[in-house]
């Protein structure tokens, strides 16, 4: 599998489910399978013929889905894809997945709706090369969380699932909108495509782009499952593909960000494994026997450290991509930096200097990593007292960071905000990842500012936030 998917030998089912007898209606789920539809069967997308792309309206009995499952997954060699937006319901005793229909009810799903094992079996035997879940409903996560039990889809080789919420969360469909928030990014990308990225964009990399938007506009978070790697070979043309001449495309730097942001999804799929067993851990750590309390906390800390770091791969990434978004609001900078320090408990060991209330408009979720990367780092490496002060000027402001440390070594200055540079080598590696600074400064970048670093004439380190009022 190195080559775009072959219309000819591929099959996809759209199911959508808008109207219920006793649950609310889902009117954005029309348009989602109409506007999947047009993209899959587009020249730009697939050229996917029509009566290979199958339309399940409103079912009302589970066996019209199961058979159009069946029947695709029969025929498809190439690339088979079950799409379904509408409501996820929990069956009460099991705990599995369903896929409501019009006369389904939350309390009685075993014979009103369509269990996802229905969907899951085809899949097993089908002889496409890659197959593809996407669904859009509430609790979808749920699929891959099975997974690391071995009953998940994610156990065949050539799968992928891409889900639009946790196993616990719901899916949204704003109000007034024309589709929902999951199925809009993604209509959304294949149609705008990814900027920065190469000719062809993999399943990663649309679900990267979806990840990035969907976090910035504080909407519920798609979660995805990788088999063999199906996420990183070619799937759709991207329509946002500009040919590069510049000798910057082969450099190492080029290569080791492709490196980085391969190796950061990868990673993703085993840490959600051990998040969730972590956590079962953590609940039982009070009848664990005390000789593995120590190694069990261990684990617990070092896989919440690892999780961290991940996401702060993830989010360089987008940055390399272009695809990280800004959402912008009105806020006062005073109130966003006191409660960037209570949220941390940090009020009691630095010093605000913000006499007056400043109003301007930016991503206050962008401010906030940048002031928690640029204080932690004053507090963990240099000395107190730390002071943060807030400077208005008539364009722009300046949030101003002093420490009272030995300052930063001057050899080290021109380098600080380089990914993974430690001005102290003999700091040990469980000391950060020596990514805080310069993820502060792309996102002070993305808003359209820059942070400056230099040593006080005293004693102590000063880090300068420069924005302007309107991010």
């Amino acid at each position: 599998m190195t080559g775009l998917p072959n219309p000819d030998r591929s099959r996809v089912v759209l199911v959508g489910s808008s109207r219920f007898a006793q649950l609310a209606d889902l009117p954005a789920v029309s348009a989602n399978v109409a506007a999947l539809r047009d993209k899959f069967t587009s020249e730009d997308v697939w050229g996917l013929a029509t009566d290979h792309c199958t339309i399940v309206t409103d079912p009302r009995e589970p066996r019209l889905v199961s058979q159009a499952v069946k029947r695709a997954a029969q025929q498809a060699t190439d690339t088979l894809i079950f799409y379904y937006a509408g409501h996820g319901l929990i069956d009460p005793g099991t705990g599995e997945l369903y896929l409501a229909l019009y006369d389904s009810h939350a309390q009685e799903v075993y014979d009103s709706a369509v269990p996802y094992q229905w969907i899951r079996r085809p899949f097993e035997t089908s002889r496409a090369a890659r197959r593809i879940v996407i669904l859009d409903c509430c609790y979808s996560g749920r699929v891959l969380g099975a997974m690391s039990e071995g009953l998940g889809l994610a156990e065949i080789d050539g799968t992928y699932l891409l889900a639009a919420a946790a196993e616990n969360a719901l899916a949204l469909a704003p109000p007034g909108e024309l589709y929902t928030a999951f199925t809009g990014e993604l209509v959304s990308l294949l149609h705008q495509g990814v900027p920065g990225a190469s000719e062809s964009l993999t399943l990663n990399e649309i679900y990267e782009g979806m990840r990035s938007s969907l976090r910035a506009a504080e909407r519920p978070e798609p979660q995805c499952r990788d088999r063999n790697s199906l996420g990183t070979v070619p799937f759709m043309p991207n329509p946002a593909y500009q040919p590069r001449t510049d000798a910057a495309l082969d450099s190492p730097e080029s290569a080791m960000r492709r490196f980085v942001a391969d190796m950061s999804h990868e990673l993703r799929t085993p840490l959600t494994a051990l998040t969730a067993v972590t956590e079962v851990l953590e609940e039982e750590t009070g009848r664990l026997d005390p000789m593995i309390g120590p190694a069990v906390r261990l684990v617990i800390t070092e896989t919440r450290r690892l999780n961290d770091l991940v996401e702060t791969l993830m989010e360089l990434t987008r940055f390399d991509a272009g695809t990280a978004r800004l959402v912008t609001e009105a806020v006062d900078v005073t109130e966003q930096v006191a409660a960037c320090l209570d949220a941390r408990e940090w009020a009691a060991a630095v010093t605000l200097d913000a006499p007056h209330p400043l109003r301007v408009r930016l991503d206050p979720r962008r401010l906030d990593v940048i002031l928690a990367n640029l204080i932690g780092n004053a507090l963990q490496h240099g000395g107190s007292p730390v002071t943060v002060g807030v400077l208005p000027r008539p364009t722009e402001f300046l949030i101003e960071v002093r420490d009272s440390g030995s300052g930063i070594p001057k050899e080290a200055l021109p380098y600080i905000f380089d990914r993974f540079f430690k001005a102290d080598s003999r700091r040990p590696r469980s000391e950060g990842s020596g990514l805080g600074l310069s993820i502060a400064q792309e996102n002070a970048h993305l808003m359209g500012g820059a942070v400056q670093a230099a040593n006080q004439a005293e004693s102590g380190a000063i880090f300068t936030l420069r924005l302007p009022h309107r991010a």
